[in-house]
């Protein structure tokens, strides 16, 4: 998967310089191509006078930059611990390699740019590629909402634009519209326009940003509206960044291949919903991260906790038409409407997409603590469609025709403490017996609530823990586990335990729900903890696969061979037929028949629990 591009220019050999050096008798070797060392222009909007760009004579306005067309290599540099007033629109592209760059010199706070309210990007590109911006404050507050964003980068060229990173910003108090469309009220939008000839971005980099109170959301990376008519945006990575009290949503992708979502940090988000005037775009639902209408995004190692939004509210959402997207070692809690919101096709005008229900959806090694409420956060909202861990719009979305169709949920783990919650783990809007059917395996549900589940048609469910309350509609699960998983500190209760955040889900070596999972093909080979995940020998239920590891060798027969087992007594046979979990079994004969292995580096006075 594409994240950055890093293109070097070719050793070119001119055939003139070679016939002089052999005329000569001697090699000459021409030097690389240098890259452009371009100019660095110098902004002190504290300064008296308006200089002529140097560090001795910086510019003093941001009227100067707009002025000026910079390229390959150049860089804009504002004065630290200086306020700009204005909206930055400043022209040019870099090249590969050698991008205009925008931050700060010297020492002190990060240089404020202030829009003063003015409608519109704080800075903004259009049809320009080859930037980096990064080490400044960007803020554009008003009195009520408009159009405005803190860096929109827009595309309507007609082609592919290419390297767009936002790194180390402090964006805060956009006044822009809640309820209105992402990219144009973002805090960082990457937008593609729709154009006769079809325009999309390529290696979007936004990172180590810190976003709070942006309206609408603080990063998206989408096309200006819904309808076909944009390309894919390739290369997107949205990372280790930091936000807090997003109106509506946190970080959305529409139209991505290839997206990767990490280590993002998002909570409050989600407590206004105002729409720009009747005629324009309005949706007045959100949830913290999700896509839509995209391919092979990867979600993980994001915590998203208490988003308020009545209306959808979860921390994670697969909306309508992706195909392959992956959640993985995410930590979700307090969300209102739940961990993750489930959507199935439905119609929107002049989007296609719309109506193909996503497929190839794997959620796994995530972690969801009281999910379905808001207590516990400093403010809270009221569902207007109910709640619940995995929270369904519809039936379950199934593909027709995909190898993938069904979503596959396995080895997470969920808690939903005693405080009178009442969250299902598994529910859908239009009631407790739906349509499709998903794959539900090694999952561990610490439910001391009374919420349960709902049926659908040829769902499947392995190997999982249900400890706690059992609602009638818990599933039937042959191989399920219903006693304690013990957890390290279940909930966070214990705030001076030294297992804490998602710590607190790692088990006891005594657990049950070690070796207890069934082997799942394709599994990734990682828990939530770093722990390896084997591909032929059975894992923990639940989040955590460690424990110290597997003691027994070959211990499921896994491999479909006997070593490093030895034969007691007759030889016994490693089959493929009567396995409780996984592919192989052994079997032994009428009497006198099994299998021995030596078990090294046992400490003494600890308890081990042997499964199969």
């Amino acid at each position: 998967m594409k994240r950055r591009r890093s293109d070097r220019p070719g050793l070119k050999t001119s055939r003139v310089l070679t016939l002089l050096a052999t005329l000569a008798g001697a090699l000459l070797l021409p030097a690389p191509a240098a890259m452009a060392a371009g100019s660095t222009h110098y902004v002190d909007c504290s300064a008296a006078t308006n200089g002529n760009g140097t560090q001795s004579s910086p510019w003093n306005t941001v009227t100067s930059v707009n002025n000026a067309t910079f390229g390959a290599g150049d860089s804009i540099l504002f004065a630290a611990g200086t306020t700009c007033t204005g909206q930055l629109t400043p022209q040019g592209s870099g090249a590969s390699g050698s991008p205009v760059t925008m931050g700060s010199y010297g020492t002190g706070a990060k240089p404020v740019i202030n829009a003063g309210g003015a409608t519109g990007p704080v800075i903004h590109l259009l049809n320009q590629q080859y930037w980096e911006i990064g080490g400044l404050e960007l803020t554009n507050a008003a009195s009520s909402p408009a159009y405005r964003s803190g860096v929109l980068a827009e595309n309507s060229s007609g082609g592919v634009l290419h390297h767009i990173r936002v790194h180390d910003m402090n964006i805060h108090h956009i006044s822009g519209w809640s309820g209105g469309w992402y990219s144009t009220n973002a805090g960082v939008g990457v937008q593609t326009d729709h154009t006769a000839t079809v325009s999309t971005w390529d290696d979007v980099v936004i990172e180590n940003n810190t976003f709070d109170h942006v309206d609408r959301i603080a990063v998206a990376v989408t096309p200006d509206g819904d309808g076909q008519g944009t390309g894919q945006t390739t290369g997107t990575v949205i990372r280790n960044n930091t936000m807090t009290y997003d109106g509506a949503d946190d970080v959305l992708v529409v139209k991505n291949d290839g997206a990767l979502i990490e280590g993002n940090k998002a909570g409050y988000g989600g407590a206004k919903a105002t729409c720009p005037p009747s005629g324009q775009y309005c949706n007045g639902a959100s949830a913290g991260i999700w896509m839509s209408g995209s391919n092979d995004t990867v979600v993980q190692n994001n915590e998203v906790y208490c988003h308020v939004n009545g209306a959808d509210g979860t921390g994670f959402d697969v909306d309508w038409g992706n195909h392959n997207t992956t959640f993985q070692y995410n930590y979700s809690h307090q969300n209102l409407g739940g961990f993750l919101l489930v959507m199935p096709p439905f119609s929107i005008a002049n989007e296609p997409t719309s109506t193909i229900a996503s497929d190839g959806t794997v959620v796994r090694y995530n972690i969801s603590e009281n999910d379905g409420s808001n207590a516990g956060c400093p403010a809270s909202g009221t569902a207007s469609h109910g709640s619940g861990v995995f929270h369904f719009v519809g039936n379950v979305p199934n593909r027709s025709g995909s190898p993938v169709a069904v979503p596959r949920f396995y080895n997470n783990s969920i808690y939903i403490n005693k405080s009178g919650l009442n969250t299902p783990i598994l529910y859908s809007r239009k009631g407790t017996s739906i349509t499709g059917n998903l794959s539900f395996r090694n999952n561990a549900v610490f439910n001391y609530g009374t919420g349960g589940y709902f049926s659908s048609v040829n769902s499947t469910y392995n190997n999982n823990l249900f400890y706690g309350n059992h609602p009638s509609s818990e599933p039937a699960d042959a191989a399920k586990v219903v006693t304690d998983p013990e957890f390290r500190n279940p909930g966070n209760a214990n705030t001076s335990s030294s297992y804490t955040g998602t710590d607190a889900y790692q088990v006891h070596p005594s657990s049950p729900v070690i070796r207890a999972g069934m082997v799942i093909s394709n599994n990734g080979g990682k828990d939530a903890f770093g722990n390896t995940v084997s591909a032929t020998e059975a894992p923990n239920i639940g989040a955590d696969n460690g424990t110290g590891g597997n003691l027994v060798s070959n211990a499921g027969f896994e491999t479909g061979a006997m070593s490093p087992w030895t034969n007691s007594g007759a030889a016994p046979s490693v089959t493929s037929s009567g396995a409780r979990t996984g592919g192989f079994a052994l079997t032994t004969q009428a009497s006198g028949s099994g299998a021995n292995q030596s078990i090294t580096g046992l400490t003494p006075n600890t308890t081990y629990l042997l499964t199969g």
